[in-house]
């Protein structure tokens, strides 16, 4: 906990002299907030988060108060997503009589941002809490419950992309069924049919037109453009444009030092993903794929596919990443662990 709030600490400092943040909307010192009642944000979207805060920010809590408050929420949400990876791993990272798993639980990126007063800190909780029930079968938690909902209120479209990830898994589960998955299916269509409308009217787009869609993704994007961080993403090629979202800022992008520690991360990153990647083409046949990884990489996929063609910001980057980063990062090590096993067990026979 003392770790975190040290981030929390410097999540504040930093917007406190930056002058301008998103926290300052969502503690209501922006025209925006200014003469609306309670029930003026019981909406979906930003408004809910405003909707959330207003009780706290009416008795008197100060901004450095959010900050402690959402740290809390972000605090919980890493100790649901530990659980989740004892839960899966089971062990599986220890090398030479010592657990390294640990040093997974310090990511610089992950509590920075879940300890942010934002979106982030609610939404990471919630991921989590959903994670947590799918491989531990608590469907009727608190956790799960509160959890799904809070992100399907706040981002209906991340809402949305898990939900998608998760349907494309279960239907396809060979232990489900067919009447099982098909009446899984039908109340999932109806529900991705409700989140695709909400994200919509939440985008600006409306209504489903390509053309559209098109000119809102262009217009996010250059929306960036005077951003310190901006990365030209209309200019670049398909895979540059994957590799600037997944692994990007490295060190030719750093001018300050919160930079450098993401450059880090991402080398880091990269090294799994590749190392990952061989031993996936090595291993293939003789790999295990538990249910948390497909719809890891299911949820990763999607998000990526989204979010290359929204954002063109390296903060911003590394701010969507905790959604499913962290998620993604146990699944890579998962498939490494049994690439090193495989690889003793072969040296061993010979």
């Amino acid at each position: 906990m003392a770790y975190h709030l040290i981030f929390t600490y410097f999540a504040y400092k930093i917007r406190v002299e930056r002058g301008m943040a998103d926290s300052q909307l969502y503690w209501f010192q922006k025209e925006y907030t200014q003469g609306k009642s309670w029930l003026d944000f019981f909406k979906y979207g930003t408004d809910f988060i405003l909707f959330l805060n207003y009780p706290f920010v009416n008795i008197g809590i100060p901004y450095w108060g959010g900050f402690l408050l959402y740290g809390t929420i972000g605090f919980l949400g890493i100790i649901q997503w530990i659980c989740w990876v004892k839960v899966v791993v089971k062990g599986t990272f220890i090398i030479g009589n010592t657990n390294w798993l640990w040093l997974v639980f310090l990511l610089p990126n992950l509590h920075y941002w879940t300890a942010s007063l934002g979106k982030e800190a609610l939404l990471f909780w919630g991921i989590a809490s959903v994670f947590y029930a799918l491989s531990t079968h608590r469907y009727t938690s608190f956790s799960f419950i509160a959890g799904s909902l809070l992100v399907l209120i706040v981002r209906p479209h991340v809402a949305m992309l898990l939900l998608t990830a998760i349907i494309l898994v279960l239907f396809f589960q060979k232990s489900y069924s067919l009447k099982r998955r098909l009446f899984l299916l039908s109340i999932s269509l109806f529900v991705l049919l409700v989140l695709v409308y909400m994200a919509f009217q939440l985008s600006g787009i409306r209504y489903f037109n390509w053309h559209r869609i098109q000119y809102f993704n262009e217009f996010s994007i250059l929306s960036f453009k005077h951003s310190g961080s901006y990365v030209p993403m209309l200019d670049y090629n398909y895979c540059y444009k994957l590799f600037s979202f997944h692994f990007r800022p490295l060190f030719f992008d750093a001018h300050n030092v919160s930079m450098m520690l993401a450059s880090v991360e991402n080398i880091v990153m990269l090294l799994l993903f590749v190392l990952a990647l061989l031993v996936i083409l090595r291993y293939y046949s003789q790999l295990v794929f538990p249910t948390w990884i497909k719809i890891s990489f299911w949820f990763t996929l999607l998000i990526t596919i989204i979010y290359v063609e929204r954002y063109a910001n390296l903060g911003i980057f590394m701010r969507t990443k905790v959604m499913f980063q962290p998620f993604l990062l146990i699944a890579l090590l998962h498939i490494i662990s049994q690439g090193i096993i495989l690889c003793k067990s072969k040296v061993t026979h010979e």
